[in-house]
């Protein structure tokens, strides 16, 4: 059996989640997709000018982690770029400020185990406090 994914923290949900080349319709165009904890790298990562360890503290995952999601990220940007194709944002392993993630580790915990769970399985941290649900 497999780890289960650790939730990447994300800062705040995207305002824009579609990007296309002007002047083509958009059912003529192939996408190219970026998640948003790729995003929330690239942000932290390319516009903020921090290091992938500050990523990585940030976002709260280890720094090869980090290097990955940009690698795929800077990935789907260039074929974007060079095949002409539309960029839409959706999607990851991420959570934001409220949602069901235990605030210290980032283990994701399930909605229905949350009323019954009240120590994180993960690291032991004390979740009395409510959490929110958020869908991705």
């Amino acid at each position: 059996m497999s780890r289960p994914r650790k939730c990447r923290w994300v800062g705040r949900e995207p305002g824009v989640t579609f990007f296309k080349p002007q002047g083509i319709p958009l059912k003529t165009l192939e996408h190219a997709q970026i998640t948003v904890d790729e995003l929330e790298a690239l942000r932290l990562s390319d516009f903020e000018g921090l290091s992938h360890e500050d990523v990585a503290r940030r976002m709260r995952v280890s720094r090869p982690t980090v290097t990955r999601m940009l690698a795929k990220a800077h990935r789907a940007v260039a074929d974007a770029l060079v095949n002409g194709k539309a960029i839409r944002i959706e999607g990851g392993d991420y959570c934001l400020a409220g949602d069901n993630c235990c605030p210290r580790c980032g283990n994701y915990i399930p909605e229905e185990q949350i009323p019954s769970q009240s120590i994180c399985r993960n690291c032991e941290n004390d979740l009395s406090l409510p959490l929110q649900s958020r869908q991705h």
